[in-house]
């Protein structure tokens, strides 16, 4: 048995220590947060090219000091123009994101994801929350409105969008006929 170590071998442990390194970093490098998207949640506001995406799944950052339902918000400019109000999308960004709240940034790719269909439902979930967030356009003018739930009740025929102020944590139910 050998207790001792020689200079060579110190130097060859080193040598494949800066090698795993290297290797490391370009291998996380490959995985940059450029190919993930960055927010994903109901476009609740269009404007031109411009869309507010919210997200309706919460970050609870009461660990840190902060909020414990923080839900991410960002104004996404160049949008296509195909993108509608009540939609969910996935955005990529081109460059950085605004720290603002909401947070302000140029999209490079904005994915459509599409919706279930609801049993029996004439309207679309997506065509249901347009028409939530056009009748309450006045209410909704000075909040970041969140889409909380969405439910569709066959008996009733009715379509119930649960939506909260994400910044006063106030919400309330618009309901839409299905027809």
């Amino acid at each position: 048995m050998r207790l001792m170590i020689t200079k060579e071998e110190i130097g060859l442990k080193k040598w494949l220590l800066f090698i795993a390194i290297v290797w490391s970093v370009w291998v996380a490098g490959c995985n940059t947060p450029a190919d993930r998207y960055a927010i994903e949640g109901y476009v609740v506001r269009k404007e031109g090219r411009s869309i507010l995406v919210v997200s309706s799944h919460p970050q609870d950052f009461r660990s840190t000091g902060g909020l414990e339902e923080f839900y991410n918000a960002i104004l996404v400019s160049d949008a296509p123009a195909q993108v509608k109000m009540g939609q969910t999308v996935r955005v990529w960004f081109d460059g950085g994101i605004a720290e603002s709240y909401p947070g302000q940034g140029r999209a490079r790719k904005v994915l459509v994801v599409p919706s279930v269909p609801r049993d029996g439902a004439r309207l679309s979930e997506e065509e249901a929350i347009r028409r939530a967030l056009k009748k309450e356009a006045i209410r909704l003018q000075h909040m970041i409105p969140v889409i909380r739930e969405v439910q569709y009740d066959k008996q009733a025929d009715t379509w119930t969008i649960q939506i909260q102020d994400a910044h006063e944590r106030t919400e309330f139910d618009v309901q839409i006929k299905d027809e």
